[in-house]
Order: structure tokens, then sequence, then C-alpha cells
């Protein structure tokens, strides 16, 4: 069900980012600009050229997305797997799926681990058991992983006797459905100047056409809102880097207010906490996080666990926020 949403609302964006812009267009503006004159020769190349700009920056993100990131992945787990941290980790619960082609079964687990300042904290995981006889992965049992100490390689974590591999026949179908992309591409600025110029050349262009909208839209779906995300959620990484760094303590909570925001008509809550660090001090910081509906108790408690960065203790997060 998770996959089918994630397809959802892949195509729900790209609805907006292609074909929406297209059927405003032309059912509004087309034709009109052999009435006005159309655009100025040196804005109408204006145009182009960031035409051409923006499907350059589309293009090569989707060829290093679909194409160049199983090679960037792999080179990562291989140095992940000759640098990384080796831990220890306990096995809390284990769900097995079916056995797929590739005789390998799809594993879900919960684990537990020391982060790297001696905290425990718990982490969801999921991998291919390709010897599921041996039974390694059942609930009770450990095993060891690799930790990327610095958080930024993906993934930052795998099993230590994993296997990596490529597989080519899915590289060959990326390549030639991003040349499909490509060509498509090209064939609309062909068949937009045939239909479009009425012998005047590009003069039909304008900063709404589908030749700039599309691209710009495509661009700031995958920039601007992820950007407007962390804005109001936080920062993953730092959330991150929090959970595998962070010191474990009670915090007080002094205050809680709301902020006014909403995110699908949920609260953004201001909590306002203090909390002893390990050598005694009392800090005080400021906590911002969305807060379900169904959880709105979480408001009305005076105490709750957090997690704190020695070197940086402004930098806090409540443990619920980051426990698997």
């Amino acid at each position: 069900m998770k996959g089918f949403w994630n397809y959802f609302w892949l195509l729900y964006m790209l609805f907006f980012a292609i074909p929406f812009p297209m059927i405003i267009y032309y059912n509004v503006d087309y034709g009109v600009r052999e009435q006005d004159g159309g655009t100025a020769p040196w804005l109408a190349l204006v145009w182009l050229a960031v035409s051409v700009i923006l499907w350059g920056i589309v293009l090569q993100k989707w060829f290093r997305k679909w194409i160049l990131l199983p090679f960037i992945m792999r080179k990562d787990v291989l140095r992940l797997l000759r640098h990384g941290v080796l831990k220890t980790v306990k096995i809390l619960s284990s769900r097995a799926f079916p056995l797929t082609r590739d005789h390998v079964v799809p594993m879900e687990m919960k684990i537990a681990l020391q982060n790297f300042s001696g905290t425990e904290i718990t982490e969801k995981i999921e991998l291919n058991d390709s010897r599921p006889e041996l039974r390694r992965y059942e609930e009770g049992k450990s095993f060891q992983m690799r930790i990327d100490e610095h958080l930024k390689a993906q993934p930052y974590m795998i099993p230590e006797d994993v296997q990596v591999g490529i597989r080519a026949g899915r590289i060959i179908l990326s390549c030639l459905f991003w040349l499909l992309i490509v060509a498509a591409v090209i064939a609309y600025y062909i068949i937009s100047y045939e239909l479009e110029n009425y012998g005047t050349g590009w003069r039909f262009l304008k900063f709404y056409h589908p030749l700039l909208l599309c691209p710009l839209i495509l661009l700031v779906s995958s920039l601007g809102l992820g950007w407007l995300i962390r804005s109001f959620t936080g920062n993953p990484d730092n959330d991150l880097k929090l959970k595998y760094y962070g010191v474990r303590t009670i915090a007080d909570i002094t205050s809680v207010e709301q902020t006014g925001l909403y995110i699908n008509e949920q609260p953004q809550v201001r909590f306002e906490i203090k909390f002893q660090d390990n050598t005694g001090r009392t800090h005080y910081a400021t906590i911002k996080k969305i807060v379900s509906l169904l959880d709105v108790g979480f408001t009305k408690v005076t105490t709750a666990p957090v997690l704190y960065l020695k070197d940086r203790p402004d930098q806090v997060i409540f443990v619920s926020d980051v426990e698997a």
C-alpha cells in the first residue's frame, strides 16, 4: 500500500507539472500571439535559453537518479563495508514476506543498538535474506551492522555480510526510458516551432509557455517543496545526527503553545523545555513539532525523554520523534 501511494502522488505531481500547463495554455492563449505581434525578439531568445537550461537541469537530475544512482550507491556500500563502524544490533521484532523470484525473503525488522554516544536507540530496517534456511534474523537474535559515522552515505547502515550488485537489465530499461523522454522533449520543441511560429521564429514563446512552465514546475516541486517541508517539520539530516550522536536525558516541559501553523489540519506546537546535561549544567531549548490530533495527550505531559548533542546542547529532539 505504501508503494501504491508513492506512485499515486508521483503521478499526481506529474499531472500538474506537464499536462495541466499544456491544457491551460492551449485552451486560453493558443493562437493569440499572431494578433499581438508576439514576444520581442530579444526576449524570445531569453525565454528559449531559459527553457533549454531548465530542461537540461531536469533531464540531468533524472539521469543521475535513474541511471547513475545505482552505481553511486554501490560505491558507497563498498566504502561502508570497508570503513563503516561495526555495531552489534539486537532484533526486537521481525517480519518475513513471501519468497521472491530471486529466491530471497524480504525482511522488515525493528532493531536496538547503541548510538555513537552510548545511548540505546531503536531503528526499523528492511533487508533481503538470501539464506532464510539459516534463520539469522529471528526475534531475539543479534547480528553485525556497519554504520557510516558521518551519516552521509545512502544507505548509512548495512549488514556486515551484505552482497551488492547491479541489475544490468534494469539499468538498460532506465537508459531507454530516459532517452525516450529526451526525444519527447526535443520533439515538443520542433512541433511547437512548426505549429506556432507563424513566420516569426521563436517569438511565440512567453514565460507561461509549457516549454518553460513544465520544467520550472518540476524543479520547484522537487526542490522548493522539500525546502518548505523542512522549514515546517525540521531537517531530517539534523534529526538523524541527533539520533545517532545524541545523549538521552529527561527534560521538563515548562511551556506549551500553538504556533498558529497547521499541516493537514494538524497544529504545530512550540515546546519550551529545560534539562540537565551529563555534567549537571541546566540548558533551555525550544522544540517545534506537528502534533497529531490522535496524540494531543502529549501536550499535557510535564516531562519527556529527549536527545541532545554534547557539543551543541541547544540541538535537542524528543526521543519519540526519532524512535522506530
